[in-house]
């Protein structure tokens, strides 16, 4: 049975979605698809460890040309692979179910700012739908998180990488809330 707090949460996602899947610059060059690769650990007193594969489309909104700044929206698709190696001791104390891994879709906004002509810093927060609640004996305390994101990327005209550090929790809207944290790079090459 879905929670009031879930069924609000997806309602928000979709409806942020939709009403900003254009923006104010939707040239076809300001469109990427990105593959990233990361290795996270769960949160909680024995959240075990995972790898992580991320599949994502940012579309460029809005330059501000005050602050030279970029705004962009980002959709991605996650599967989280359990890899956890907890002690004996460490799985009968765990939080949550073990050998649990993941499958989640995420909306974020993100202001990128340049600090020259190939460097640039990311600073994200978005929303998160899982479809499972917990991730190798951390308890995520609900189906649903907020993406939070601090990035550091290099650019050039055919590829772009870039290093983030992901964080994942449900900002103690539940009871349980072990949030993990995750390490990624992802690259992009421009067709």
């Amino acid at each position: 049975m879905i929670s009031a707090r879930s069924f609000l949460f997806i309602i928000i996602v979709s409806i942020s979605s939709f009403s900003v899947a254009g923006g104010y610059q939707t040239g076809q060059e300001n469109k990427k698809y990105f593959f990233g690769i990361g290795a996270g650990e769960g949160g909680g007193a024995h959240g075990g460890s995972f790898n992580t594969y991320r599949i994502s489309y940012q579309n460029l909104l809005y330059y501000n040309d005050k602050y030279k700044f970029d705004y962009l929206s980002e959709m991605g698709v996650n599967v989280w692979k359990d890899d956890s190696r907890l002690s004996a001791a460490d799985k009968l104390t765990a939080s949550a179910k073990l050998n649990s891994s993941n499958i989640s879709i995420s909306y974020s906004r993100i202001v990128r700012k340049y600090l020259n002509n190939n460097i640039f810093l990311d600073l994200g927060l978005g929303l998160s739908l899982h479809n499972n609640d917990s991730m190798g004996g951390a308890d995520l305390g609900s189906y649903y998180q907020f993406e939070n994101r601090l990035g550091v990327g290099y650019e050039r005209e055919t590829y772009r990488s870039v290093l983030n550090f992901f964080h994942y929790s449900n900002g103690g809207l539940e009871g349980k809330n072990d949030g993990v944290d995750i390490l990624m790079l992802s690259v992009s090459k421009y067709f």
